[in-house]
């Protein structure tokens, strides 16, 4: 295992944050290369969790001199968002001095790899790397999304692993990817899938798809498009060994069987739900201001017109209903109680396409 430690210089003199990128395998291993991080949206630890057992696993498999391909493990990806703390709370989602997204607006690369491409030797991923270290960097945010994404642009598979607020857990994933996805999503036992041609604000794992995929278009090729995909680890509270013991476990498996470690291992289990389109997850929002209280357990289908719980305005004593208006499996829902009117709550994975354009919230 190699340790490599990344500064990250701060948008003030004196400030500067760090973090550790984890590599297995050798350099020019033949086998498939996996990069996994977890922590870009700070504030979600069960992957935190989950890559620091991977990592300590994955020592002693290269030490027995199982490790085939390569892996790059970044346990802990955002070191401005762990730092991002205000009376007593942290807030890891959002950058504190801009408001935006740590998980969107990756770059587009794809013009000027492009360009490269048509008047120089080298691969996709090789032009991808050179387009991306030709941006500037100027914020401390920019420098951020450039590190991680110059570690994740030369991998085959990449696996960003998040959390919902309170959820099974699931995926999202190219539709392109949908055997891959199966795959994975067996091993881990997901109970949703969520799959779309683009969800929109260029999250870190669709900002890698959606690179290769505007680069084939603009040079008229097939190309063999890295897998990439977000891992929601149930929600926020659910930090536990157990949980992460088992899923651990999945992972190991899919690693296995997709050639990055040696050994048997056997057919992936059938993942227990099909995949669907994100295009048709609703999401539902809350009727009126109050205090949300629901009903109906989420990691169920409801037919439409379910209620989930209802909105209580503590002043009239009104219970407004929280309905669904499709059929869906209920694999997700916001973790506060306390809604605005119009505050999405809740969240279900129907069949047929109920949206289009950004598909991805907040």
């Amino acid at each position: 295992m190699i340790r490599i430690e990344h500064q990250l210089p701060g948008d003030m003199p004196g400030h500067h944050y760090q973090f550790y990128s984890y590599h297995f395998g050798a350099p020019d291993a033949g086998g498939p290369h996996v990069y996994l991080q977890a922590g870009l949206h700070a504030d979600e630890l069960p992957g935190v969790l989950l890559l620091h057992r991977l990592r300590q696993r994955l020592a002693a498999l290269e030490e027995a001199g199982r490790v085939r391909g390569r892996v790059t493990l970044v346990p802990m990806a955002n070191p401005v968002g762990m730092a991002q703390h205000w009376q007593g709370q942290h807030h890891g989602r959002f950058a504190a001095g801009s408001g935006e997204n740590f998980n969107r607006h990756y770059p587009d690369l794809s013009a000027h790899a492009a360009q490269l491409l048509q008047r120089e030797e080298m691969t996709v991923k090789q032009a991808l790397l050179t387009a991306l270290a030709a941006l500037p960097g100027d914020t401390l945010l920019q420098r951020l999304r450039h590190s991680l994404f110059t570690l994740a642009l030369p991998a085959d598979y990449v696996l960003d692993v998040h959390c919902d607020s309170e959820a099974v857990l699931h995926l999202y994933a190219n539709h392109r990817h949908a055997d891959a996805v199966a795959g994975l999503a067996g091993w881990l036992q997901a109970e949703a899938s969520l799959l779309c041609d683009e969800a929109g604000g260029m999250s870190f794992d669709d900002a890698i798809v959606q690179n290769w995929r505007r680069l084939e278009a603009g040079l008229g090729l097939s190309l063999a498009i890295p897998f990439a995909a977000t891992v929601e680890l149930r929600g926020v509270a659910d930090v536990s060994d157990t949980l992460a013991a088992g899923d651990e476990a999945g992972l190991l498996g899919w690693l296995t069987g997709i050639g990055v470690i040696s050994g048997a291992a056997g057919n992936a289990p059938a993942p227990p739900r099909a995949a669907t389109p994100l295009a048709a997850v609703e999401c539902v929002t809350a009727p009126q201001g109050g205090v949300l209280v629901y009903q109906a357990d989420y990691g169920q289908w409801l037919p439409a017109g379910s209620q989930l719980g209802y909105v209580l305005d503590p002043h009239s004593g009104a219970h407004t209903p929280l309905l669904n208006r499709h059929a869906g499996y209920y694999f997700a829902r916001v973790a506060g109680r306390l809604v605005n009117a119009g505050t999405e709550v809740a969240y279900l994975a129907g069949e047929a396409a109920l949206r289009s354009g950004m598909l991805l919230s907040a």
